[in-house]
């Protein structure tokens, strides 16, 4: 009597399986019965038992319950001691069995059991029956009461389905799905399957598998196809068939299928090769007047004795790595499943080329539309690892890995001629990697052309009302010109849009935005941007006085009401004369800021033109300039030069600027 931890095996299982795998297992196995006992009218019954529940119209009660009949050879002396043994062989030679897929059973259901008629020795039927062990012994409560039939059969229990675990309940949809499983029966070329019955346990439902299979088409065999694989280091070469099936009204993706023993063991999408797979696909049928769309996805089985040898004990992964070789699995999974998606490929090849035009169509207008600064390049990327429904982000991430790609190619070319000795290779090659690296850089500079479109946009937003009529906050607005409490110590020229206010401060050396820049304590409130053209002026000991500062003060878009305290330009001239005061020191504390009279200032406040802004202007002797959108001149006070510009002149005067260039892009 055997002995094992029949429990221990069950919660150990590594398997993708699901609730249909204990039936397909035990179809299986009753197809491998009906084929050993060499009969022509085989015959195997799926009976559906639901829960014993009131029946309403719009539910069907939940099923419990699996009968698998079958009228093959039986569970003979012979097939009852393999099944008591664990990693049985005896099916091995002729099914490709690992004695382990009995196991199943009770990974989903409470109990199984095993009722079979068949013929012993001497010519004359014998009834065996029992149960599957959860404990030590494989087989238990087996009984042998007198045969009542002459005829060999097995049935197959599997009672009470496990809490957790469910069916789909319409008996179309069991059958899709177990068709779709035991496909590769229906479609070996050495045996004609036995017919299978789906049914309810009351007779009020059935279909039969074999016939479902035909009806209006809903699988379709479109091609058998033989290909074979080369190992380069051995020269070795196996066989393989790949057959390609349309499977219509399917919810599931395309799928590569690799088949061992007429079993699937794996599947992996089409799309993971051939990204235009990644949609169903539809045929247009005639019926009647009407043209109907079917929808269907495609199915590539692939059959061989590679596979069939090298399949893993549960059947669910083969012992072969996925995606390595060695000397004794001389092929990969990757490897065979590429090969079968290059066949499929070719056997849908019009449609497949719809599909690259369409993808490419999309990602041309992407970057003509929305991406101008890919197109010095565009022309030598290769779309086949875009996905086919690729997003606009994803486009651009693939774009920029080309980009990267390329950048690095380009420094391994340059390298090598900087190392390169012969003049002739030098001349030769310098010209073609200098125009790849040229196109690379308009690339770069596109972007940041196109950027500047974007925040122009932006800042053109901020200028208008919401829809509740409020207008943007002051640090809306400061903060798309630069940061907030950042400095140019963490901020990088990418991250700022000082050239919205003038392209000569994109290369200040320091800017500290709404940021104290002393470690004095009493230092007071900093203005909303303070530049100074030389960061070592303070930071690093050239502390000189020569060093010119830029102040710029922001003011609420739409804003009216100011106090006489809000004045702009004496904020800044108040700021102005505090760090003139020593106020203010080094950031190391090393000694105060060189700032005096002498050392030159120049003052910006920006804001919308309002009545009290004008009276602030005159009041300092400003002048109005040409547009009526600002006031500029000397204070000869805070000695500064002090300009009040319109956030309408500001965006207007930025636009101009690089309005050249957005006509380049054709972005304008």
């Amino acid at each position: 009597m055997s002995k094992v931890n029949i429990q221990g095996i069950i919660d150990n299982i590594r398997s993708k399986s699901n609730v249909y795998t204990p039936i397909i297992e035990a179809v299986v196995n009753s197809i491998d019965s009906i084929i050993s006992s060499k009969i022509s009218n085989g015959e195997i019954t799926i009976l559906i038992k639901r829960e014993h529940t009131l029946n309403f119209e719009d539910s069907l009660p939940s099923i419990r319950s699996i009968e698998i009949h079958d009228n093959g050879i039986g569970f003979t002396p012979a097939n009852r001691d393999s099944f008591d043994t664990l990693y049985s062989v005896h099916k091995k030679e002729d099914f490709g069995g690992k004695g382990f897929g009995r196991f199943m059973y009770l990974k989903y259901f409470s109990e199984a059991k095993i009722e079979s008629n068949y013929k012993n020795g001497d010519g004359k039927y014998q009834f065996r029956t029992f149960s599957f062990g959860r404990k030590n012994d494989i087989i238990i409560n087996e009984t042998f009461p007198d045969s009542t039939q002459e005829n060999s059969f097995t049935v197959v229990y599997l009672n009470n389905l496990l809490k957790d675990k469910n069916f789909d309940k319409e008996l179309e949809t069991i059958a899709r799905k177990l068709l779709e499983k035991l496909l590769i029966f229906f479609i070996n070329d050495n045996f004609i399957c036995p017919k299978i019955i789906l049914k309810e346990s009351d007779d009020s439902h059935k279909i039969v598998l074999n016939e479902y299979l035909k009806a209006d088409n809903e699988i379709k065999l479109i091609k058998s196809k033989p290909f074979k694989l080369k190992c380069t280091n051995t020269d070795k070469e196996h066989s393989f068939t790949a057959k390609v099936f349309k499977i219509f009204f399917s919810k599931t993706d395309s799928k590569i299928i690799l088949t061992a023993n007429n079993r699937e063991v794996t599947e992996s999408s089409l799309h993971n090769y051939i990204p235009e797979f990644e949609d169903e696909f539809f045929d247009e049928i005639n019926k009647g007047n009407k043209v109907v769309k079917k929808n269907y996805i495609i199915k590539t089985y692939v059959l061989g004795k590679y596979l069939d040898s090298n399949v893993s004990l549960e059947r669910e992964s083969f012992n072969f790595d996925k995606d390595k070789t060695d000397d004794l699995y001389i092929f990969s999974q990757i490897q065979i499943e590429k090969e079968a998606a290059i066949i499929t490929k070719d056997i849908f090849d019009t449609e497949v080329k719809l599909r690259i035009e369409k993808k490419q169509k999309r990602i041309y207008e992407y970057v003509n539309e929305k991406a101008p600064w890919h197109k010095t390049y565009i022309a030598d990327v290769d779309f086949s690892s875009f996905a086919y429904n690729a997003n606009e982000e994803k486009i651009e991430l693939e774009l920029q890995k080309f980009k990267f790609n390329q950048e690095q190619e380009n420094l391994k070319d340059m390298q090598f001629l900087i190392n390169s000795t012969e003049e002739e290779e030098f001349n030769k090659r310098i010209n073609d990697i200098m125009t790849k690296v040229s196109d690379i850089a308009k690339s770069d500079l596109a972007h940041y052309v196109c950027s500047r479109k974007i925040v122009l946009q932006i800042f053109e937003e901020l200028r208008k009302r919401d829809d509740e009529g409020k207008a943007s906050l002051e640090k809306e607005i400061h903060s798309l010109i630069y940061p907030m409490n950042r400095d140019s110590t963490n901020t990088t020229y990418q991250q700022h849009n000082l050239w919205l206010l003038d392209e000569r401060l994109v290369f200040s050396e320091y800017v500290a935005s709404d940021r104290k820049i002393s470690r004095n304590k009493d230092a007071f409130t900093e203005p909303d941007l303070l530049i100074f053209n030389k960061k070592n002026s303070y930071r690093t000991g050239d502390n000189e006085y020569s060093n010119p500062i830029t102040i710029f003060e922001f003011k609420q878009p739409k804003r009216k009401n100011y106090s006489q305290d809000e004045d702009p330009v004496l904020q800044i001239g108040n700021y102005l004369e505090k760090i003139r005061q020593g106020k203010y020191e080094m950031p190391e504390g090393l000694e105060k800021i060189k700032v005096n009279e002498s050392t030159p200032v120049y003052a910006y406040v920006i804001c919308d033109i309002e009545t009290k802004i004008i009276e602030f202007a005159r009041n300092h002797s400003l002048i109005p300039s040409a547009d009526r959108e600002g006031y500029f001149g000397f204070h000869p006070g805070f000695r500064m030069y002090i300009e009040i510009i319109s956030f309408k002149k500001l965006l207007k005067d930025a636009t101009l600027r690089n309005k050249i260039f957005f006509k380049k892009l054709q972005i304008d």
